[in-house]
C-alpha cells in the first residue's frame, strides 16, 4: 500500500499558520530572557539605581510633613517656619541668638559671662528598623485623628442642618395660614376698586436713566474678579508644585459615620498598643493574609497577577466591635456587604503600610549631629533661674541643661548660678 505524502495547498497554508502562531509564542516568551543576556548586563544595575533614586526623592517628600511639625514642637523652627533655624546661619551664632533670647525673656541681666565650645568627636547615632515602623504607624495614626474630627465636623453640620429644615418647615406652615388669610381679604377688596391709573405710554425714551455708568461698574468688577481667579490659578500651581504628603486611604463611606467614630477610636487604641511594644507587626492578632501567585495563562491570554487579600481572624477585636456596631445601629444595615468593604479597607491600609515602610528603609541608618557645650554664669533670682530653666525645657528641647551649680551672693539676697548646657545641632 503506497502513501500519498504529497501536501494539498490548504494544508501547507494550514501548517505555515501553525509555525506562526509557534515562532510568536517562542519569542513572547524567551525573547525578554535573551535580550537579557546578549543586553549590555549594566543597564538593569543602572535601571535599578534610578528607580533608588526616585524612591528616595518619593520617601523624602513623605518625611518634609513630618520634619516640619518636629521642628515645631522641639523649638529648632520660629513661629509659622518650616525650615531649620540652623539653616539660617552658622550654628554658633543661631546657638548665642537663641540663648540671650531666653535669657532676656527669663528676665535675666543681661550682664553674663558665656563660653562656647564645640564637642570634640562627632559620633554616630543609629536609626533602629523599629523606629521606622513606628514612624509609619504614627502617620497612620494621624491620618485617623484628621479622618474622625471631619466625620464629626460632618455629623454636626447634618444635624443643624436637619433642625434648620424642620424649623423652616413649621415657619413656612404658619407664613402660609397667614398669607391665605390675608390674601382672602385681599380678592375681596380688589373687587371693589376700579384701576385709577394707568401707564404713561407717550413716556420719552430720553427720561430713561443711562446705563453708562452701570457698564463701567461692570467692566470694573470683571476685571477684579478676573485678577482674583489669576491669583488663585497662581496659588494653586505653588500648591501642585509643594511636595504631597503622604495620604493613607480612609474608611469606606458607606459605613455610617457614628461607626466608623467607634472604629477609629478602636483603631487608634490597638495601634498604640502596637507602638508599645505588644506587637510587631501592626494588626498582626486581626487579620491573616492570603496570597494568589501569579498565572501567565495560555500565551498571555488568561494571565492573572498576584493577589494579597487580608481577612478578619475568628477573634478578631475589630471585626466583633463592627458587627456590634452593626447589630445595634438605628438602621437595618447589610452586613455582609459592609464587612467586605471594610475588609477592602485593611487589605488597601496594609498595602500602604508595607509601600511606605519599603519607601523608609530607603533612609540612612544613623546620622551624627554636631554638639556643642555652653557655660553661662551670671547672678539672678530664684524665679528668674526657675522661669529660665522652664523656657528651655518647653521652647527649646535642642538645649539641655547637664549642670547646674548654685551658690549664695550677700549682695541684694541674690544667687551666683553657673549652668552647663549641651546644644545638638540637626542639620
Amino acid at each position: 500500500m503506497k502513501l500519498d505524502l504529497q501536501l494539498t495547498t490548504q494544508s501547507k497554508l494550514l501548517l505555515g499558520v501553525l509555525l506562526l502562531v509557534l515562532i510568536i509564542a517562542v519569542v513572547t516568551q524567551l525573547g525578554p530572557g535573551i535580550y537579557g543576556m546578549i543586553a549590555n548586563p549594566d543597564i538593569k544595575t543602572k535601571q535599578m539605581e534610578l528607580q533608588k533614586s526616585k524612591d528616595l526623592v518619593y520617601a523624602s517628600k513623605i518625611l518634609k510633613p513630618i520634619e516640619s511639625d518636629l521642628y515645631q514642637k522641639t523649638g529648632i523652627a520660629d513661629g509659622g517656619k518650616t525650615t531649620s533655624i540652623f539653616e539660617e546661619n552658622f550654628p554658633e551664632t543661631v546657638i548665642r541668638e537663641k540663648i540671650n533670647g531666653i535669657i532676656k525673656q527669663a528676665g535675666i541681666p543681661q550682664n553674663y559671662q558665656m563660653n562656647m565650645e564645640p564637642v570634640p568627636g562627632r559620633r554616630s547615632e543609629k536609626i533602629s528598623p523599629q523606629a521606622r515602623r513606628n514612624l509609619v504607624v504614627f502617620l497612620y495614626q494621624r491620618h485617623l485623628e484628621s479622618e474622625r474630627d471631619a466625620i464629626k465636623t460632618e455629623i454636626e453640620s447634618a444635624q443643624q442642618d436637619t433642625q434648620a429644615l424642620d424649623e423652616s418647615e413649621y415657619e413656612d406652615e404658619s407664613m402660609g395660614m397667614l398669607l391665605n388669610a390675608w390674601l382672602e381679604e385681599e380678592d375681596e377688596g380688589e373687587e371693589k376698586e376700579v384701576d385709577k391709573e394707568k401707564p404713561d405710554e407717550n413716556r420719552d425714551e430720553s427720561e430713561e436713566p443711562s446705563n453708562d455708568e452701570d457698564k463701567k461698574d461692570a467692566d470694573k468688577d470683571n476685571e477684579v474678579a478676573t485678577e482674583d481667579a489669576d491669583e488663585n490659578k497662581t496659588d494653586e500651581e505653588d500648591k501642585e508644585m509643594e511636595p504631597e504628603e503622604w495620604k493613607y486611604v480612609s474608611l469606606p463611606e458607606s459605613i455610617p459615620g457614628s461607626i466608623r467614630i467607634e472604629l477609629i477610636d478602636l483603631i487608634l487604641s490597638i495601634s498604640e498598643q502596637h507602638l508599645v511594644g505588644a506587637e510587631k507587626v501592626l494588626f498582626a492578632n486581626e487579620f491573616f493574609k492570603t496570597q494568589t501567585a501569579a498565572s501567565s495563562g495560555f500565551l498571555g491570554i488568561g494571565a492573572k497577577e498576584a493577589t494579597t487579600a487580608y481577612n478578619f481572624q475568628r477573634d478578631s477585636k475589630i471585626l466583633a466591635k463592627f458587627t456590634n456596631l452593626l447589630d445595634n445601629h438605628s438602621e437595618v444595615l447589610n452586613k455582609k456587604n459592609l464587612t467586605s468593604d471594610l475588609q477592602d479597607y485593611f487589605s488597601m491600609i496594609q498595602k500602604q503600610v508595607s509601600e511606605l515602610t519599603d519607601k523608609l528603609e530607603l533612609a540612612q541608618t544613623s546620622y551624627t549631629p554636631e554638639s556643642f557645650t555652653i557655660k553661662i554664669k551670671f547672678t539672678t533670682e530664684i524665679d528668674k533661674l526657675i522661669n529660665l530653666n522652664r523656657l528651655i525645657e518647653t521652647k527649646s528641647k535642642w538645649l539641655m541643661v547637664r549642670d547646674l551649680q548654685i551658690s549664695a551672693d550677700n549682695k541684694d539676697n541674690k544667687i551666683l548660678v553657673e549652668v552647663l548646657l549641651i546644644a545638638r545641632v540637626y542639620q
